[in-house]
């Protein structure tokens, strides 16, 4: 990477890979590829185990999650595809702390969040921890929810529900 690269950083469990995470993916790959000297990049964080557990309410969901090394293959599957479309670069980071590389690196130029109270909570809280520390704000991209047929929004806890598959049809 040359110092002219945008750089848009994302985080989650992304497990398992659905169409409201396509939607977050997207969003970095445009955010990181719009009309900029040099080549777009974008760093997706991946939880481990232990931040998943300070994170989500839900513990069924840690515990299903699988192992680091297998959702790192199935999102860099994902990522692969977005890669070529956008012709951008990624890297897979693991994140074992909430805020990742984006409250550290000062190349990084956007943050890319779900439009849930908790993400831009999130977002608006490091920003102000960056700003403290010397750093440049990050640009907050808000990805658009993604709804099911139902037109309830797709989410893990309703693929694992057996209530909606990773597109978000219905299932009897």
């Amino acid at each position: 990477m040359t110092r002219s690269d945008r750089i848009a950083i994302l985080g989650g469990t992304f497990t398992p890979v659905h169409n409201g995470h396509r939607a977050l993916l997207h969003t970095a790959f445009q955010t990181a590829s719009q009309d900029r000297a040099g080549d777009g990049h974008v760093i997706v964080g991946l939880t481990d185990s232990a931040v998943a557990r300070q994170t989500r309410s839900d513990p069924d969901h840690v515990a299903k999650l699988g192992e680091f090394d297998q959702r790192r293959e199935r999102l860099d599957t994902e990522l692969a595809k977005l890669a070529d479309i956008y012709d951008t670069t990624y890297d897979i980071v693991r994140l074992e702390d909430t805020h990742g590389p984006a409250a550290t690196r000062d190349d990084i130029n956007a943050l890319v969040v779900s439009p849930e109270s908790k993400a831009q909570r999130r977002a608006y809280e490091l920003n102000e921890m960056r700003a403290e520390n010397g750093l440049p704000r990050l640009e907050i991209h808000t990805a658009p929810f993604v709804v099911a047929e139902d037109g309830t929004r797709i989410s893990s806890t309703r693929i694992r529900n057996g209530e909606i598959d990773e597109h978000g049809r219905l299932l009897d």
